[in-house]
């Protein structure tokens, strides 16, 4: 018997307390696990009760994990990723899976690429082919593309789609850009910044002038506007210290985190929307795509749980 058993009731907890400290919700859980929330309940009970601590903070909504909770919390979720890419990749043998995915050249270059040797890592015998769309709403199947993301209200009739991240935007410039003028920037002093617009052909996404509309921000913009052919270009622009930009959670996160780029005001807008990863309905998922779903679906998962309030509407 390994020394593990020793600790803990069964190996079922641990499997319980993980769905709980992702999903910040023990009815969550119960409904992901397919059991009755107060099974769940009681499988934290037990795994508190054999170590003796207290692993969430009760009476508070979502859930909040105690330090020492996300201690194992981190271990947990690290042991069942390395357990996980061990099983599929002596399922998948020597076999290369290719999954073909299409994603916005801002949402590849700030957000993918910069996680995928994580995967590589991971899933050894899954390859990927990644397109860069101009477009959202495209015939998946027919464009051969088993994964991609739209952005929208997920009711979409030919596509299967899990939500993503919500869409919340909100002002974002380089530390050094703020810094010149005068070290901080109020949103009613925007007219006397350079805004750094951006303008797809085939998306309609929201802008400037929307994002000023919604937070009721006057504005009179005199200067001649930046204007890029994408967000990538209107974020990356605002990094060197061009201007202010349009930022997206996940798309800025890593930037914010580095310290190239910070919050500009102390308003963030929630549209309405989010962004869902879909699947032609015409064609089953293979194993391999559906890796790579539950995978990005994790790591967005954990994005949003290590900067909570980012994510967050701010009004």
């Amino acid at each position: 018997m390994h020394r593990l058993r020793a600790h803990i009731p069964s190996a079922n907890v641990l499997f319980t307390f993980e769905a709980a400290a992702r999903r910040r919700s023990f009815t969550s859980a119960a409904e992901e696990l397919n059991v009755s929330q107060p099974a769940v309940s009681k499988m934290i009970r037990q795994l508190e009760a054999a170590l003796g601590v207290r692993l969430f903070h009760r009476g508070v909504r979502p859930l909040e994990l105690t330090a020492e909770g996300k201690r194992l919390f981190a271990d947990v979720e690290r042991s069942f990723d390395t357990l996980e890419a061990t099983i599929v990749s002596i399922r998948h043998g020597a076999r290369k899976d290719t999954v073909t995915a299409s994603f916005s050249a801002s949402f590849l270059q700030l957000w993918l690429l910069p996680r995928l040797a994580e995967f590589y890592e991971f899933y050894p015998g899954i390859g990927l082919v990644l397109e860069e769309s101009s477009q959202d709403e495209f015939d998946l199947y027919s464009e051969g593309i088993e994964v991609s993301s739209r952005l929208g209200l997920g009711d979409w009739p030919d596509v299967d789609c899990w939500h993503l991240v919500p869409e919340v935007i909100f002002p974002v410039s380089h530390p050094g850009y703020i810094a010149k003028n005068g070290g901080a920037i109020a949103l009613r002093d925007l007219s006397q910044a350079r805004l750094l617009h951006f303008r797809e052909k085939h998306r309609v996404r929201f802008g400037w002038r929307d994002w000023l509309a919604a937070t009721n921000t006057p504005f009179s913009d005199s200067s001649q506007p930046i204007v890029f052919s994408d967000a990538l270009g209107s974020i990356g622009a605002a990094g060197l210290g061009h201007g202010i930009a349009l930022g997206w959670p996940h798309l800025v996160l890593d930037d914010i985190l580095k310290g190239n780029l910070q919050q500009v005001g102390d308003i963030r807008h929630a549209t309405g929307k989010s962004v869902y990863l879909v699947a032609s309905r015409r064609k089953e998922l293979s194993p391999a795509a559906r890796v790579v779903v539950d995978w990005m679906l994790k790591q967005m998962a954990a994005d949003i749980l290590s900067q909570p309030a980012l994510f967050q509407a701010a009004e």
